[in-house]
């Protein structure tokens, strides 16, 4: 019976062609974006090195210093006395009347003063990543993207390692000129090929006229975030003298807090605000209020993207924007399907009620109304299939995404198959139940639901 239901599906489908190619394209586009996006969002923040530990990491990029101004405004009280209009001017309001503020990065004073202790952080690292340097080697340019950091960096940030070792903290105090390199600059520098990473350790950088010791190489990160990515990772003591010795709490370094563990994020967030209340200010007369905001991983993310004041904020929004778009991507399809199914089935209340004249149970029909839509969901999941590996091959030869390579999650895509499978079958089994059990007399004479 499968068999000929199947050969009566396929026989349905390409009758009305046009109107298949529009089922199709319904489920197979929904799929393929579903998958794009899954990609995307996979690569940015799964997990993968060097965010092994994403879900102990606290962010605080920028901190804000400011000092509100009032302004005193005298109230005019109005009153009518014997005909007599009488003003009271002894009454004043207080207004707020603008900031005095500065917000950015902070100095290495400041975190190493302020934010060495904060309790439920099992280690902190800071580092500063809009530096690059212009080298030049035989004619040719090259262009580095550092990052200054601490040793506690790659203890954080699980790097993969394809040669030598991290530099440490004892490094750092010795001022030692050291580097990591990521495994494409060591390629550009030293024309080294793939898998001879070790020929590089012990060699030498030169980078704005100091010569640095390669270290260690690591492989390429599969993500968008600059300070991961960069070309050369330097000890921050090797930075330059006006950003080490800023007394100011404003300066060039963002800070990661690593959490004790998973569960302890949301401790370590609150700690950090509470530190914040009591910290004192180097200049009160200027500035005498601190503020800024600590942030996940996937908080952070959206607040780079959306831009508001409070990443908490920035993630709830777009939360709710990912789910609205989500909801309307499987929504249309389905309201599709269920239109095209209703005017399919309108065309076929004959041959229904020719069917059930001889006998056929309305469960029957309504069984192969239902399987029709299966099978027309199938034929859309495997074209949407090879739509989205093909378009993220695409995007990945082209690196349209400055070298961030997107994955095919097979495990996703069976999830959203399914998803969209189930509303296949609800789209279906509304006309079909309404067909099944309208009157024989009423389909053969009327054509009608």
């Amino acid at each position: 019976m499968l068999k000929n239901y199947f050969t009566l599906a396929i026989k349905v489908l390409s009758r009305r062609k046009f109107f298949t190619f529009i089922s199709l394209f319904g489920i197979s586009f929904t799929l393929m974006i579903l998958m794009l996006i899954t990609a995307f969002f996979q690569t940015e923040l799964g997990g993968q090195a060097p965010l092994g530990k994403k879900d102990q990491l606290v962010y605080l990029d920028y901190i804000t210093t400011f000092k509100q101004f009032q302004d005193t405004i005298p109230e005019v009280d109005s009153t009518m006395i014997d005909g007599v209009m009488r003003y009271d001017t002894t009454g004043y309001r207080y207004e707020d009347s603008g900031r005095s503020i500065s917000r950015g990065p902070g100095s290495i004073k400041f975190w190493n003063t302020h934010m060495m202790d904060i309790p439920f952080v099992k280690s902190r690292t800071i580092y500063m990543s809009r530096q690059s340097f212009d080298i030049f080697i035989n004619s040719n340019k090259l262009t580095f993207s550092s990052t200054f950091t601490d040793g506690d960096f790659f203890n954080i940030y699980n790097f993969k390692f394809l040669a030598g070792a991290p530099f440490g903290n004892q490094q750092l105090d010795n001022q030692a000129q050291v580097v990591v390199l990521n495994k494409e600059a060591c390629k550009s520098y030293f024309g080294i090929s793939e898998g001879n990473f070790e020929e590089a350790i012990g060699k030498e950088v030169k980078l704005d006229r100091k010569n640095y010791e390669v270290v260690g190489v690591v492989d390429r990160v599969n993500n968008s975030f600059g300070f991961l990515k960069s070309d050369v990772f330097i000890p921050y003591t090797n930075a330059a003298p006006e950003v080490l010795n800023r007394e100011r709490f404003n300066g060039s370094f963002s800070a990661t807090f690593l959490a004790e563990s998973a569960n302890k994020t949301k401790k370590v967030k609150e700690e950090l605000v509470k530190r914040s209340k009591v910290i004192p200010l180097p200049n009160p007369e200027q500035h005498d209020q601190l503020e800024y905001f600590p942030a996940t991983l996937e908080e952070r993310y959206a607040w780079t993207i959306m831009g508001m004041d409070k990443p908490e904020e920035c993630y709830k929004y777009a939360i709710g924007a990912l789910v609205f778009l989500l909801t309307l991507f499987f929504m249309l399809p389905t309201l599709n399907l269920i239109n095209l199914n209703i005017s399919r089935i309108m065309e076929r209340s004959s041959e229904i009620g020719v069917r059930k004249a001889f006998g056929a149970h309305s469960g029957n029909i309504l069984f192969q109304f239902v399987f029709e839509n299966i099978i027309l969901t199938f034929i859309g999941g495997v074209i949407g299939f090879i739509l989205a590996y093909l378009l993220l091959n695409t995007i990945n030869g082209s690196n349209f995404l400055n070298g961030t390579i997107l994955s095919f999650n097979y495990q996703v895509f069976i999830y959203s198959f399914l998803i969209c499978l189930g509303f296949g079958i609800l789209s279906g089994f509304l006309p079909a139940w309404r067909m099944s059990r309208v009157h024989i007399v009423n389909a053969i004479k009327n054509n009608q639901l």
